[in-house]
């Protein structure tokens, strides 16, 4: 997939995907990354299909699918596709403001849902999902949702607005439960894994996905620099702990 016409929202880059079956075709969500003069970056969301099987993807048009409005001024990224029910759902993070660290702009994002009938056209639902737990400008990120036992659940990473390139302020992962998918009761002690007193991922644990393998789930998380499968659990509880460095 090449990058964006100049002046599109996706000239300079694009972030890595979220991808979905429907029928015969594979429609991949990825963030397209836009260069800035008072910030660095800005992201919308775009979509791209595969008629081959996920060989080969072709953009929908030259525009996002979900772009900037008037209460998320700034970097919709981090897409996550899913379907309940014939209805098609798509998690992602949404800037609230640039902060400034050391001089430096940093953005605080939260995470947002949009709905579909097709995919394609998106309604927004307007409304922060997540509350902050560590401070009011907690940044969230990288929501994933499964349904199992009656209930959706979520992972998600979060981290403090400034200074979080390190293990005291960096990411962890965060866990919230719901039972329509618009109302979420956070928990973060249900999430069973934290950073390790030295390591690979010592530092932060971040960017999780969630595998449904027959009744197991598989949680995947990235760190800055390496990334490692960590937790396997079977009805709720944990059955097996990996810390395993695969990059």
């Amino acid at each position: 997939m090449e990058l964006g016409e100049p002046g599109t929202f996706d000239e300079f880059g694009t972030y890595p995907t979220s991808v979905i079956r429907d029928g015969e075709k594979i429609l991949a969500y990825y963030g397209g990354w836009t260069r800035c003069e008072s910030v660095p970056f800005n992201v919308a969301i775009g979509c791209a299909i595969s008629h081959d099987n996920g060989i080969t993807f072709n953009k929908i048009g030259a525009g996002p699918v979900l772009s900037y409005s008037i209460n998320e001024p700034f970097i919709l990224s981090g897409p996550k596709i899913r379907r309940f029910h014939d209805q098609w759902y798509l998690w992602y993070i949404a800037g609230k403001i640039w902060i400034m660290a050391d001089g430096k702009p940093e953005p605080v994002y939260k995470i947002r849902m949009a709905v579909s009938d097709d995919g394609i056209n998106w309604v927004k639902q307007d409304r922060d999902l997540i509350e902050s737990k560590i401070e009011e400008n907690e940044a969230q990120a990288s929501p994933d949702v499964f349904y199992y036992d009656g209930k959706y659940h979520m992972f998600f990473c979060y981290r403090y607005s400034a200074d979080f390139r390190g293990k005291e302020k960096g990411y962890r992962i965060g866990y919230a439960s719901s039972d329509d998918l618009m109302h979420w009761v956070r928990d973060d002690a249900k999430v069973g894994i934290d950073v390790s007193q030295e390591g690979w991922d010592s530092e932060m644990i971040s960017y999780p996905h969630v595998l449904n393998l027959m009744v197991m789930f598989i949680c995947f998380t990235w760190e800055t620099k390496s990334a490692g499968l960590v937790l396997v659990w079977q009805n709720w509880k944990i059955i097996d702990l990996y810390k395993r460095l695969f990059l």
